[in-house]
Parts: structure tokens; C-alpha cells; sequence
């Protein structure tokens, strides 16, 4: 097949040439099986807080606590951080760096002594665990072409969902025989496999080292891309180098993108809040009295509701490729409202109706409130702003996921049983609605601005 001559084409037009090869399907894998080994670090700590507890004695209302509020607290600082760094120092780098902070923190904390030094390496892990999605995410969107884009960003976010899954099976296999210090080295080894693949496979993003002026680099890493792509036509010179990657944090606030920052943390905090609060608690509603589900009802429920989760954002991905973005993710949050009303009116019904409204729900809600955020931020940052605005996003989503999780201690609490806390979820969903209408208007409004700016440069050339 020939070359392709891009004389005078965009960067953009660059990278959607010729549109998905073999080459991004690869890209994309590794990143989504580094995301599997993020989701199951993030959760096999869960599953050995009964040997902690029975080896040093550690209290739930103490230790454990401590090990979970910090957790989330130190995967947003990693947010934060390695979303300033990646647009400074590059994807890449970056990734590579939150992929072993986690993979060594989780590996090394098997090594641990008593219950501090593992609290140490485990707040370690979580900086890793915290910095490596948006990092990853921002590394994709900038490596796959534009028509593409939302939906592998979308697909992609079902590797922590399987990562979870993952984690909960290995915990079964290994702790009974080999101990919860095994599942940790396991936990740590298991990512370094996909970390070194990617240092080796897998381009830096075209579009920061363009912005840095990099363009030699550039062209290198268009080429690992698509070799069929003639590089050398590829105007470079024209992307640019703004003050957007040297302000960091303050330029997210400034005028031009202030009100899509400020919905887009809203949507964050709101979307993985509900997310982790409905994992947090939905065993324990479904063994209150009503509707007194046993354990391995509850389980199987469970179960069913992750499964159906991944599902949905496989299915999301395909659907974003099709159909625009904004629409498709407002019909998402409608859906998931309505399951969740579906879900309350059925609270008093036996097993077999709550196994397939709540499997209704999995499918429903997480393909609202999980990768949704993402995509949506991925779209509303250049390219030298896109890291630092995922970092920032991911810190307001871990707040959430802190936040909402210990007011829906609260709710559960409350006596309202399954069917009110599944109404009470109508709240963060009209907030992510509302959120959403913003973000659409903020982009409509900046799409106004470039066409007429453009009008203007067309007349006076």
C-alpha cells in the first residue's frame, strides 16, 4: 500500500488517517489490562482486612478505616499530581512512574512487619492507583483517531471493573493457602508485566510533543502510529505552544474554561460517588430484614451487578462510535434513573425479581456514573491542558467516592431499606443531568467563538 501524503494536513487529520489499524487495537490493550491491574490492586486490600485484624489486631473503626479514608485521599493527591506532570513531562513518563509506585507498593507491602509499615506502602500503592487512569486515559485519547476516541476511552474504563472482579477471585484462590502477604506479591508482580510492555510498545502522544516543540519526536511517534503516513507533511510548526501546560491548575479557572471545569468536578464527584456508594453498601441492604436476602443470595447478586456493569461500558464504547456524545450520555443518566425507580418499587420482591432488577441496575447505572466522566473530560481540554484537567476531575471524583460514601453510611442506616436508598440515588443522578446541560451549553458556546473567529481570519486573508 503507498504512502499517504498529508501535505499541509493538522496534526488531527494526521492521527485519524487512515482510522483504527492494528496498532491502536494493541495500544489499547495494554492500557486496558494496566486498568485491569489497577482495579484489582484498588480492591484485594479489602479482602485481607480480616487477616490484619486477626495477625496485629487492627480495629475496623481504626485501622481500617484509616487505611480506607487515606486510601482515597492519596489515589486523589496521585490524580492531581500525575495530571499536572503528564503535561509537563509527558504521558508516558508519567504513566510508567504511577504503573510502579502501585505495582511496588502493593508488592512490597506483603513485606510488611505490623500494621504501619503497611499502612506506609499501601498509601504508596494508592498515589499509583490514583494517578495511573487519568494518566492512561489522556495518553489514549491523543494516540487514537477522533472519531474513535469517546468510545475506547469508554470501553477502556471497563478493565477496573474486571480488575475488581479479578482481585475478588484471586483473594478466593490464594488466602485460604498461601496467605494475604502471597496476594500482595501477586497483586505488585502481575502489573509490571504490562508496564514494561508498554515502556516498549507504546508511543509517547504526538500532541505534547508537539506543543513542546518536539517535533522531530513527534514525527517519530506518528510513525510508530501509522508508518504509512507521510510525516514529513505534517504541518507541526503550526501547532500551538501555549501557556496553557505553564499555568496548570490556574488556567483550568480562568474565563475560558472556568464553567466547564467547575460542571465537569461537579459530574466527577456526583458520577464515581454513586458508583462507589451503591458497591459499598448494596450487600448490606440486601440482608436487612426487608428484603432479608442470606449471604449467598446477596453474593450472587452482587455478582450478577458487576458483570453487568463491564457489559455496559463495552456496550457504551461501541454506542459513542455511532451516536454523539452528549446526547448518549444524557440517555444513560435517563436510564439510570429509571432503574433506579424500577429497583424501589421492587425492594420487597423475592430473589429472583431482585436478581433481575438489580442486574437491570448494574447494566443501567455504571455506564452512567463510571466512564462517562472521563469521556467527557477528555473532550473539553487541549491537548497541553488535558492531563492536568483529568487529574484535577479524578481528585473531585475520589472526594466523592468519600464524600457520598459516608453520607450513604448514613442513608443505610436510616431505616429507608433498599427501595428508599435506591430513590435517594434520583439526587446525585439529577445533579449529573444538570451538569451535563451545562457542559453541552459551555460547548456549544466555544464552538460559536472558533466559527466565528475563524469567519473573521477568512475575511481579512
Amino acid at each position: 500500500m503507498s504512502t499517504k501524503s498529508l501535505n499541509g494536513h493538522t496534526l488531527p487529520e494526521a492521527i485519524d488517517a487512515g482510522g483504527l489499524n492494528w496498532r491502536h487495537w494493541l495500544f489499547f490493550g495494554l492500557l486496558f489490562f494496566l486498568f485491569v491491574t489497577d482495579g484489582m490492586d484498588a480492591t484485594i486490600v479489602s479482602h485481607i482486612f480480616p487477616s490484619l485484624i486477626a495477625d496485629w489486631g487492627v480495629s475496623v473503626g481504626g485501622g481500617i478505616s484509616l487505611v480506607v479514608t487515606g486510601g482515597f485521599i492519596f489515589m486523589g493527591l496521585g490524580a492531581l499530581i500525575s495530571g499536572r506532570l503528564s503535561d509537563l513531562l509527558g504521558r508516558k513518563i508519567v504513566l510508567i512512574a504511577a504503573g510502579l509506585f502501585f505495582a511496588l507498593g502493593t508488592g512490597l507491602g506483603g513485606t510488611s512487619p505490623d500494621f504501619n509499615m503497611f499502612m506506609i506502602w499501601r498509601f504508596l500503592a494508592c498515589l499509583g492507583i490514583g494517578a495511573v487512569l487519568p494518566t492512561g486515559v489522556a495518553l489514549l485519547s491523543e494516540l487514537i483517531p477522533g472519531k474513535q476516541r469517546a468510545a475506547m476511552v469508554a470501553a477502556s474504563y471497563a478493565g477496573l471493573g474486571i480488575g475488581t472482579s479479578l482481585g475478588a477471585v484471586l483473594a478466593g484462590f490464594v488466602l485460604p493457602t498461601l496467605g494475604w502477604q502471597t496476594l500482595m506479591y501477586l497483586g505488585g508482580i502481575l502489573p509490571l508485566v504490562f508496564i514494561a510492555l508498554i515502556w516498549i510498545i507504546i508511543p509517547e502522544s504526538p500532541a505534547f510533543l508537539a506543543h513542546k516543540g518536539h517535533h522531530e519526536r513527534a514525527r517519530h511517534a506518528l510513525r510508530r502510529i501509522n508508518p504509512q503516513i507521510n510525516v514529513e507533511n505534517v504541518d507541526l510548526e503550526g501547532v500551538e505552544i501555549s501557556s496553557h501546560s505553564t499555568r496548570g491548575m490556574k488556567q483550568l479557572l480562568t474565563a475560558t474554561f472556568r464553567r466547564t471545569t467547575i460542571a465537569l468536578w461537579v459530574f466527577a464527584f456526583f458520577s464515581l460517588g454513586t458508583q462507589m456508594v451503591i458497591v459499598q453498601y448494596l450487600p448490606l441492604l440486601l440482608q436487612q430484614p426487608s428484603p432479608g436476602m442470606d449471604t449467598a443470595q446477596s453474593s450472587t447478586i452482587f455478582a450478577l451487578y458487576g458483570f453487568a456493569s463491564v457489559l455496559s461500558m463495552l456496550l457504551l464504547g461501541s454506542v459513542l462510535v455511532k451516536l454523539p456524545m452528549y446526547r448518549t450520555v444524557a440517555v444513560a443518566i435517563t436510564l439510570a434513573a429509571l432503574t433506579a425507580v424500577l429497583v424501589s418499587v421492587t425492594s420487597d420482591a423475592g430473589f429472583g425479581t431482585l436478581l433481575i432488577t438489580l442486574t437491570a441496575a448494574g447494566f443501567f447505572i455504571p455506564a452512567a456514573v463510571g466512564p462517562t466522566r472521563n469521556v467527557l473530560t477528555v473532550d473539553a481540554y487541549p491537548a497541553d491542558l488535558k492531563g492536568t484537567g483529568l487529574g484535577a476531575m479524578e481528585l473531585y471524583a475520589r472526594l466523592g467516592s468519600a464524600g457520598l460514601g459516608a453520607a450513604g453510611g448514613v442513608i443505610a442506616g436510616a431505616g429507608i431499606g433498599l427501595g428508599g436508598f435506591f430513590l435517594v440515588l434520583l439526587v446525585p443522578l439529577g445533579i449529573l443531568g444538570g451538569s451535563l446541560g451545562v457542559l453541552k451549553r459551555s460547548r456549544q458556546r466555544k464552538t460559536k467563538h472558533r466559527t466565528e473567529d475563524q469567519l473573521l481570519a477568512d475575511s481579512l486573508a
